[in-house]
């Protein structure tokens, strides 16, 4: 008899529901719902298990032959507690005991912070998944996830992984949504890639337009050697690099994915990281690669759906 498992990408705005075949993780069917913005923000587990009970439904599926269900959030998490998540309206809960409130205790629950579970998405989606790697998303925020010797890595307490506040430069005025300053998600995210190309505009010849100003305006113009788009690139390949160097003293992986809506740029953004990684690491580190992401957007449900399936060959 067939058995499924779901991967859950939970977002602020949508939450992407996955839904796989147990043996060979193909996808069976896949669409978003909104996510609900309540101030019991434990709700959200009551509207995920209403919708797997429609898409089981349309597929005639019976909730026994479900083996697991992955779902990654927007916060830190450790074994499925989580002490904090303002996106979410959760505070102090185990959201695998909440989940277990609706499913039972038959179906194998994991939940992971979302940036560890697309780093173990996207390497698990890799023709040769290596052992020990590093994602790096960079979007609105800077994010990431560890992988070593095939595990996931949360943390004493599920901060583990979160290098967009890695403490890169010194910084006396700006303060980061984390309340430190200085840190790397304050050059590389969206935020501050859009307001250092301002401040130059205001030096500087360019062909960018400060109302027409976008990330990706921005990494285009850079690929026609427009001298504003530069200087902000190469700000944030060079940022990127420092942070891989020390990363890779600590943890030493086999390769860095780079993800997110920048890593949209492609090659031109790899091959300058590169270039200042290499300037800042020490040893044979070097010689660690960067790749591009190749999941897109179903890293997430992916990377929830492998993980729930690692767990039922282990105790978790």
């Amino acid at each position: 008899m067939e058995k499924y498992i779901y991967g859950i990408d939970v977002g602020g705005t949508t939450v992407k529901m996955g839904l796989f075949h147990y043996e060979n993780m193909k996808k069976i069917d896949s669409y978003e719902i909104p996510t609900p913005n309540l101030e019991d923000g434990s709700y959200i587990f009551k509207k995920i298990y209403e919708s797997i009970i429609e898409c089981n439904n349309r597929h005639s599926i019976e909730m026994a032959d479900l083996l697991g269900i992955g779902i990654d959030v927007p916060c830190p998490v450790k074994n499925g507690y989580v002490e904090s998540c303002a996106n979410l309206n959760l505070n102090e809960i185990n959201l695998v005991d909440e989940m277990k409130k609706y499913t039972g205790d038959a179906i194998k629950i994991a939940i992971a912070n979302d940036a560890t579970i697309a780093a173990y998405g996207e390497n698990a989606s890799l023709e040769s998944p290596y052992q020990n790697a590093i994602l790096i998303t960079l979007g609105t925020g800077v994010g990431g996830g560890i992988i070593l010797d095939g595990n996931i890595i949360e943390g004493s307490t599920g901060f583990g992984g979160e290098i967009g506040h890695i403490r890169v430069y010194e910084e006396e005025d700006k303060v980061c949504g984390c309340g430190s300053k200085g840190c790397l998600e304050q050059i590389c995210g969206t935020k501050g890639i859009l307001d250092y190309t301002r401040e130059q505009l205001k030096k500087n010849e360019s062909t960018l337009k400060e109302e027409d100003l976008t990330v990706k305006s921005i990494f285009d113009a850079a690929k026609q050697n427009d001298p504003v788009a530069l200087m902000t690139v190469h700000r944030v390949a060079k940022y990127i690099g420092i942070a891989a160097s020390i990363l890779s003293m600590t943890v030493e992986p086999e390769v860095y994915i780079i993800g997110g809506g920048v890593s949209k740029a492609g090659l031109f953004l790899i091959d300058l990281i590169t270039e200042y990684y290499k300037k800042n690491s020490r040893f044979s580190t070097g010689n660690i690669p960067f790749k591009l992401a190749q999941t897109g957007n179903d890293a997430g449900m992916i990377g929830s759906a492998l993980l729930v399936k690692s767990l039922n060959k282990k105790n978790y």
